[in-house]
């Protein structure tokens, strides 16, 4: 069963996550300061064990881990 991973992005993150159909919304403690993006999560590929797994996973998504404030298990 594949979990689901819950990224805290930066609200500037909104016009790509509305283009790629993600399901997001407002943060509940933060409000339009943040937005809550919900993906499936991915496996870790060892194979490049310098890519924090992180990272890899907003590369998978094309998401800017830059404007990432955190993942989490949803």
């Amino acid at each position: 069963m594949t979990q689901s991973v819950l990224i805290h992005c930066q609200p500037s993150l909104l016009n790509f996550i509305k283009q790629n159909h993600f399901n997001w919304s407002y943060s509940p403690q933060h409000g339009v300061n943040e937005i809550d993006v919900i993906v499936p999560d991915v496996d870790y590929n060892n194979d490049d064990s310098f890519i924090d797994p992180d990272v890899q996973l907003c590369e998978h998504y094309g998401i800017d881990y830059s404007q990432v404030n955190c993942i989490e298990l949803a």
